[in-house]
């Protein structure tokens, strides 16, 4: 099995769940969308083909044992079988979605659905949601969105630094609906990767 990896780097989650946890990230090559939004340029870029050892190789030089897979979107390759691999190392994965096919990493510990269109969404299949909003995000969408897993609203960032203003809107938002979470991708205020 090879797999299409730009980059694999050690950081803290910023995000959901599991926000302040030290984490192996394995970045992805490719999405089936194009968000104008995305702050991942890297995976329409360069990357290459690692094999699982390979990439055991490099993580083993990290403490941590959590592991976000991530891209692009990693849902576009059947990585149960990676996933199983990973998990028979010690390690707990976790993925980030927009659930283009979840089916493929369904044997993951933990699954964020991040939706980007807003017209059709999952109700199962992930552990928790979460939503990209910004100031002229189309609301009535997201209130008639029901589940009883968390669901978190997180603000639409610059590429590498926060947007106050849509931080603010998310605040009032979760304020004003409790039933929401706040995510506010802390890496970019810590200025990490």
């Amino acid at each position: 099995m090879q797999l299409k990896i730009t980059s694999i780097f050690y950081s803290v989650q910023g995000e959901g769940t599991h926000t302040g946890t030290a984490a192996i990230f394995i970045r992805f090559h490719g999405c089936n969308l194009a968000c104008s939004f995305c702050d991942d340029n890297l995976h329409t870029g360069t990357y290459r083909f690692m094999s699982p050892e390979e990439i055991l190789n490099e993580i083993v030089a990290y403490p941590a044992r959590f592991i976000v897979l991530t891209g692009g979107e990693p849902t576009l390759y059947p990585l149960n079988p990676f996933i199983r691999f990973l998990r028979e190392h010690g390690y707990y994965v976790s993925i980030e979605s927009n659930g283009y096919c979840l089916d493929n990493v369904s044997e993951a510990d933990w699954i964020t659905y991040s939706p980007k269109e807003w017209d059709k969404l999952l109700q199962e299949g992930y552990d928790e949601s979460k939503f990209i909003v910004a100031t002229d995000s189309p609301l009535d969408k997201l209130l008639d969105f029901q589940s009883d897993k968390p669901i978190y609203i997180q603000p639409q960032n610059l590429f590498d630094l926060p947007d106050m203003e849509n931080v603010r809107f998310c605040v009032n938002l979760v304020k004003k609906h409790p039933r929401f979470h706040l995510s506010v991708q802390l890496h970019k205020f810590l200025g990490l990767e």
